[in-house]
């Protein structure tokens, strides 16, 4: 220190941030290798969270202030600057270790979690008023004193309030410390602890290393989010980000029967607790939407749009490939998987079914007892892709059974296949089921299903995780298959018709005529496709203020609208972001806007309402025309495939707006009205995270 001068504490200071900052990063660094997010940021900690770490640790006497400096308040960058210092020092003294996390005093514990944790350097109280709030529980603390009027302690207890369980819960208390707010500190450390413990993959076994009143705590706290998702809509980014009820395991089969099989082990020892596993069935389904789908699918989207992307560019029949068709036919393929509901089949039917349909071209190598076990329509869809990719003429192909659990097949061709192409395919495919995962091989391709082993007796929400794990059609997607179906029927039509021998210049010119016809019918469809499917993607990564949004678009919908109809501008009386971007938002009101200015071709009035509470905002858009047919109502409500009334309409529009809300956590529905159509958007508030990445 002598060499820098040392005057004050400022080259302390600067060592201690770079220690505390280091740490903090290599908790976000082991996070992120444990669950690899899809965009990495550093984020090293604010002097608000080393201040509020200073006065935790009750450090104000160590400053030795004046009375006069003492009572004007000691400012933020000299209590960070001292807590930072003092760290500098301990860092020094203990010989520069490769981490602190060994050698932090057990009285500090609450620090660590403050500066190296919790999100966005939150403090405890904060960070678990957040939580409490998203999950509808109401917490209090009650703070008591020991010790003489010179050295008192304060002791704090976290109260909590469940209205829908009608209780209450004390939850252990913190240990002592001077001053009533670090005691709420520790007091809420001890509560988030054990929802850290309910977030566990084995939230029991978490539990138990814990006292008896944590495990109550846990209980209690899981009852109360059991009992939230019987009967109310939940913010569900914020319970995912949260760690709520198992949502965040919706993506890992194993993880979530798992976590769920624990968990209904915790409430079985509650008295008198009932549970149906349908109120739990429809949050896991939409987490796992919410964590996987959109993941899933935004390969296969990429594919499709640049498959469009080419057939649009095309102006001569005879530039059609190959190529083009196979892109064409495997995308027919995977959305036709997507959009319908094929049964199960077991694995040694499946072998038998293989046997007659490549007869002499494959040959299945697998013990006798290789083949139990039972495949969902889509892991078969997987295997017949697999089998016919690498599959060449007149190359006969072999497929081995390497195990059980999980199950693991090897596909192999006798010919090196093309490994851009096998690649491709694996990476397409393997956004059809999460259970399935595709290896590409120089000559074939290693494929690995793997499922979750139920409990002998499964309970509720173990149901419910086991249900959501079954693949679940999206008549959206089924209609997206139609119409690539009769695209891949106008590219196969043009490429025939250009192909096939002519016995004359007049033949040759009315087959190139043929041609140019179907490429136009395919280039029709092929806009059709486009723009009924511009919205599919990942949602809820982006947000937007939603008042100054719909004030916005209700302005350029004013420009276009007929003269006839007129159009109500919503009032923007808050401010509230929503978890959508404006591209999103749009493309969903023009759909609802659009189907209303068509359903009134003499004249109405739309109107654009919103409201909000903390967890969700509900837009409505009415119109007074002739109404709804019942039978659209009908088929949105119970998730069946929309046949338009609009000449050449397809039904897409309505499915594709309710599929990207479901996506984003939120939900379309059609409000009952006397007269006129109304709709109800329903649309996540934006968690912090997204406004951060704004």
């Amino acid at each position: 220190m002598a060499r820098c001068g040392q005057q004050d504490n400022q080259v302390l200071g600067f060592m201690g941030s770079q220690v505390l900052n280091f740490e903090a990063v290599l908790i976000q660094a082991a996070r992120a290798v444990i669950s690899p997010p899809e965009e990495f940021r550093l984020n090293t900690p604010p002097n608000t969270v080393f201040d509020t770490a200073f006065r935790h640790a009750d450090l104000v006497p160590a400053l030795l202030l004046g009375v006069g400096q003492a009572s004007e308040g000691i400012p933020i960058e000299l209590g960070s600057n001292a807590f930072q210092a003092l760290l500098g020092a301990v860092f020094i003294a203990k010989g520069f270790p490769v981490t602190l996390s060994s050698e932090w005093p057990l009285e500090w514990g609450p620090l660590w979690r403050i500066f190296t944790e919790a999100p966005n350097g939150l403090d405890p109280t904060t960070e678990l008023g957040r939580a409490a709030s998203s999950m509808q529980l109401d917490v209090d603390f009650e703070v008591r004193e020991s010790g003489p009027d010179h050295r008192t302690v304060h002791h704090a207890t976290a109260v909590l309030s469940s209205a829908v369980l009608g209780a209450r819960m004390r939850a252990a208390e913190g240990s002592g410390i001077r001053g009533k707010t670090p005691a709420r500190f520790r007091a809420a450390e001890v509560v988030l602890d054990v929802l850290d413990a309910l977030g566990e993959r084995r939230p029991a076994q978490a539990l138990l290393t814990r006292s008896e009143v944590d495990q109550s705590t846990g209980r209690f706290i899981l009852a109360h989010q059991a009992a939230v998702l019987a009967g109310h809509r939940i913010p569900l980014p914020r319970w995912i980000a949260g760690r709520l009820f198992g949502l965040h395991w919706a993506g890992s089969p194993e993880a979530l029967v798992e976590w769920a099989a624990e968990s209904d082990l915790l409430l079985t020892q509650i008295a008198g607790f009932e549970a149906d596993r349908h109120h739990f069935e429809g949050a896991f389904r939409a987490a796992h939407d919410a964590e996987v789908a959109d993941d899933q699918a935004r390969g296969i989207d990429v594919e499709l749009a640049k498959v469009l992307g080419l057939l649009e560019q095309l102006e001569d029949p005879e530039s059609l490939t190959r190529d083009h068709l196979d892109r064409l036919t495997q995308l027919c393929d995977i959305y036709r998987c997507l959009g319908t509901d094929d049964p199960d089949i077991g694995l040694a039917e499946l072998i038998d079914d293989w046997k007659v349909l490549y007869r002499g071209q494959l040959d299945v190598a697998v013990g006798a007892s290789m083949t139990d076990g039972r495949l969902t329509g889509r892991e078969r869809a997987v295997l017949d892709a697999i089998a016919t990719a690498v599959m060449k003429p007149n190359t006969p192909i072999s497929v081995e059974v390497l195990g059980q659990r999980p199950l693991r097949l090897r596909f192999a061709s006798s010919s090196t296949l093309d490994p851009a192409t096998v690649t491709q395919m694996c990476a397409l495919w393997s956004g059809v089921t999460r259970t399935a995962t595709l290896v590409p091989t120089d000559f074939g391709v290693d494929v690995a299903i793997v499922g979750a082993d139920a409990p002998v007796s499964p309970g509720p929400i173990t149901r419910a995780a086991l249900a959501v794990l079954q693949p679940v059609t999206e008549p959206y997607l089924a209609s997206v298959a139609d119409l690539l179906h009769d695209l891949k029927n106008q590219v196969v039509a043009a490429r025939l018709a250009v192909s096939t021998p002519a016995g004359s210049r007049t033949a040759r010119l009315e087959q190139q005529l043929t041609a140019s016809r179907h490429l136009d019918q395919a280039h029709a469809l092929a806009l059709r496709l486009r723009a009924s499917t511009s919205t599919l993607g990942k949602a809820g990564e982006e947000s937007v203020e939603l008042g100054t949004f719909l004030r916005s678009y209700a302005a350029a919908v004013l420009s276009r609208l007929p003269g006839s109809i007129s159009l109500s501008i919503p009032d923007a009386s808050s401010v509230v972001h929503v978890a959508l971007g404006e591209r999103v938002l749009s493309a969903v009101l023009d759909n609802l806007v659009g189907n209303a200015i068509e359903a009134m071709p003499d004249g109405g009035a739309i109107t654009l309402e919103w409201t909000a509470d903390e967890y969700e905002t509900v837009v409505e858009v009415a119109d007074n025309g002739p109404g709804l047919p019942a039978e659209v109502v009908a088929a949105l409500a119970s998730g069946d495939r929309i046949r338009s009334t609009k000449p050449g309409g397809n039904g897409l529009g309505l499915l594709g707006a309710s599929a990207l809300l479901n996506r984003a956590g939120g939900q379309l529905a059609a409000l009952p009205a006397g007269s006129g159509t109304a709709w109800l958007v329903t649309l996540p508030i934006a968690t912090m995270m997204n406004l951060e990445t704004e």
